[in-house]
């Protein structure tokens, strides 16, 4: 299955058809961290990590990414 976030030069499109539900998807755009993730319910929902330091941790760890933002969000 494609990954269900595309980043293009002119921003991000996402394909929630493509998403599993309560699985994370992520992208880097702009020097910032979105994350996408699909309920039980079909929603989409976004967020954004605009935090330097965790963006960076983040880009150098990718497949931890929900320890990493566990972690930040005990902070």
């Amino acid at each position: 299955m494609e990954y269900p976030v595309i980043v293009e030069k002119d921003g991000i499109k996402i394909r929630p058809e493509n998403m599993i539900v309560d699985k994370m998807y992520y992208c880097i755009y702009d020097n910032k961290v979105y994350i996408f993730y699909k309920d039980e319910e079909d929603l989409t929902h976004c967020y954004e990590v605009d935090e330097p330091l965790v963006v960076q941790e983040i880009i150098n760890n990718p497949d931890k990414l929900e320890d990493i933002l566990l972690k930040h969000s005990k902070e």
